[in-house]
């Protein structure tokens, strides 16, 4: 049985890029259930958004919201580019 996240340490989720594939995606999170890629940062940071409002519902029980604005927080976290603005390859 699962318990509810540890309201102690912050959701988190790092957006990095696969040039293989063209696309952003998490590449790490504590959010439960959090899977995601889209074209640009900008657009997965949206897919994002809904994600973790569609989540919170399917994880009722695993998730704690902010219960004032019916909000749970993330804090997003990008994986460096380089100068020309490209990401840069993973490691």
């Amino acid at each position: 049985m699962s318990k509810e996240h540890d309201s102690s340490t912050p959701y988190s989720a790092v957006i990095s890029w696969d040039a293989e594939a063209g696309v952003w995606y998490v590449s790490e999170t504590n959010y439960p259930g959090l899977v995601a890629e889209a074209d640009t940062q900008q657009g997965l940071v949206r897919k994002i958004n809904s994600l973790v409002v569609e989540l919170c519902d399917a994880n009722a029980h695993l998730v704690r919201r902010d219960r004032a604005r019916g909000a749970v927080p993330i804090q997003l976290t990008v994986h460096p580019v380089d100068g020309s603005g490209r990401p840069q390859p993973l490691a």
